[in-house]
């Protein structure tokens, strides 16, 4: 003799209701979706490394501690040949484009520095930007896709290795 099946209905009840509400959600979030990661923007790099400021102390061989903008010591760095600058912004790079390939090309009057392996530009910038000593840089950035991943998932050969 079984005595209360009412709570076992209840729980088929809230089983079944788990799944439709499982179910509306991911048709919500299939047809509304998330959108792609594009990737990093060339032109956003440029602006964010053009505003940047920066102590002369913190990125060159001098002892002055004057804050000036990172394009003033890209040139110095540039034109002199000290690495410490050209070092940061590879690691900035590095670190701001998550694995895609890229490759800067700094020039400051007659010197030229690049940085990166030359890609097939995704997406690419370039502009002149006024240094305080005199003159201007110009920086020209581009930003390659992704290579794709060989995860179980992505990678139909895996299932026969």
């Amino acid at each position: 003799m079984l005595k209360g099946t009412g709570g076992m209905t209840a729980f088929v009840d809230a089983i079944a209701f788990m799944a439709i509400l499982v179910l509306a959600i991911s048709a919500l979030s299939v047809s509304y979706g998330f959108e792609e990661e594009n990737g990093p923007n060339a032109s956003e790099v440029l602006d964010a490394i053009s505003s940047s400021k920066a102590r002369l102390s913190d990125l060159t061989d001098m002892e002055d501690d004057a804050v000036v903008y990172v394009t003033d010591i890209l040139a110095y760095s540039v034109h002199t040949g000290d690495g410490k600058a050209m070092e940061y912004l590879q690691d900035l790079l590095d670190r701001h484009c998550r694995g895609h390939p890229y490759s800067a090309e700094l020039e400051f009057g007659e010197d030229r520095k690049t940085i990166g392996d030359g890609v097939k530009a995704r997406s690419g910038a370039s502009g002149d930007y006024p240094v305080s000593s005199g003159g201007s840089i110009r920086i020209t950035l581009s930003i390659g896709e992704r290579r794709p991943s060989c995860a179980p998932r992505s990678c139909p050969l895996w299932w026969t290795l």
